[in-house]
């Protein structure tokens, strides 16, 4: 006989299935989807098609900033990773560096890409089945020069600032292209560079290239796992002594990770070598004007070469909490500059409106509002305010 409590239960059942099924639902509905293209290239240089992956950042297509790039060679191995670090590393609350656009080059034959020596040897053998087709260097260098950058550069909002991120077999063509083309590339990232047979000429030619270059300015990262340092040492050994003082470079070394492992901490701590002057700290309670914030700003403009701006969420976070602090002058100074700099944001009218509110500045306060709301009608929090300002 079937117990009178059973249907109970299973009816039970069925409604919470139902609720956490909306739920689930419901979540991933919220997902944020990531800002990822892909991109079919046929490379005049290379003869055949190459895919590209771009990763935007979130506010790409709802602000006109220009962003620098990232390039990575063996995209496909390392894209998402590298993606979300950037977007960590640069989220509003960590501001740890600037948001930037990550353009991943997919592999079709690594070994002829990356080797701009033909040379058999491997290992000090001769391996034709390996290193037959190596030696595709230049023609690699051509395809990124001549067409991959320009590409990036016309149809996306790039800035004049460049970082290559190299791993393994990529490393000693990342060094290879510092040589051939010093300019292309404003930072370097090399993770366990893989330097031998033929190629190791790369590594004996950087040394009379610095001393000829010495007003060569950069910063590379290099990096390696629990493995032979000997190739790593010896370049080393040429940057202490004839780098010039305006190409820093930094070595670090994780001896818990291995030649594969070792990619993931290697690109966040060269993302914070290269942009190490970068944080500023608007959550801290020492008084900050606008002065100190285009003081900082013409600082990172004259260390990385082109003309940088606080973004307008940025600035939007200083002005809050110079408004939490009581700094209220500050505050106001800071949301007028970025109503200055971003006229069509109905946010920054917003924030200046509620920052002559606390002022006591009751018409200017109801201007920006108006201001705010006449940008974007659906401004419902602005309404509300405009409504206890006036009286109605």
């Amino acid at each position: 006989m079937i117990p009178c409590y059973k249907p109970i239960r299973i009816t039970f059942i069925l409604f919470l299935l139902l609720i956490c099924s909306k739920n689930l639902f419901a979540q991933i509905d919220s997902v944020t989807v990531n800002n990822d293209k892909t991109v079919v290239l046929t490379s005049k240089a290379l003869g055949e098609k190459r895919g590209i992956w771009i990763h935007l950042p979130a506010d790409y297509n709802t602000t006109s900033t220009t962003y620098p790039v990232l390039y990575l060679l063996d995209g496909d191995s390392h894209f998402k990773y590298v993606s979300e670090a950037v977007e960590f590393l640069s989220d509003y609350d960590r501001n740890r560096m600037p948001q930037m656009i990550v353009v991943a080059i997919l592999n079709v034959d690594r070994t002829r890409d990356f080797t701009p020596i033909h040379s058999l040897l491997f290992d000090g053998k001769v391996d034709t089945t390996r290193m037959g087709k190596t030696g595709g260097g230049p023609k690699f260098l051509q395809f990124i020069k001549n067409e991959l950058v320009p590409y990036i550069d016309k149809n996306y909002r790039t800035e004049p600032y460049r970082i290559l991120s190299a791993h393994s077999l990529g490393g000693i063509f990342a060094l290879y292209t510092k040589e051939a083309a010093p300019d292309l590339f404003q930072a370097n990232i090399l993770i366990s560079p893989a330097i031998y047979g033929g190629n190791t000429k790369i590594l004996t030619d950087f040394a009379p290239f610095l001393q000829s270059h010495q007003q060569l300015k950069g910063k590379t990262f290099i990096t390696i796992g629990n493995e032979d340092r000997q190739k790593v040492d010896s370049l080393m050994l040429v940057l202490k002594t004839t780098a010039p003082a305006s190409f820093t470079w930094k070595f670090e070394q994780y001896p818990e990770e291995n030649h594969f492992s070792v990619t993931y901490k290697s690109v966040y701590d060269g993302l914070r070598f290269i942009y190490k002057n970068w944080f500023i700290d608007y959550y801290s309670n020492v008084k900050m004007s606008m002065a100190d914030i285009n003081s900082h700003f013409g600082r990172l403009s004259d260390e990385f070469g082109y003309t940088m701006s606080p973004s307008e969420g940025f600035l939007n976070s200083c002005g809050y909490q110079q408004l939490n602090l009581k700094n209220i002058e500050e505050a106001i100074d800071i949301f007028k500059e970025n109503t200055q700099r971003h006229p069509t944001s109905f946010n920054t009218y917003d924030s200046l409106g509620e920052a002559y509110m606390k002022h006591g500045d009751k018409a200017l306060a109801i201007k920006n509002y108006k201001k705010s709301i006449e940008l974007n009608p659906n401004n419902t929090g602005g309404k509300e305010m405009l409504k206890q300002l006036e009286g109605k």
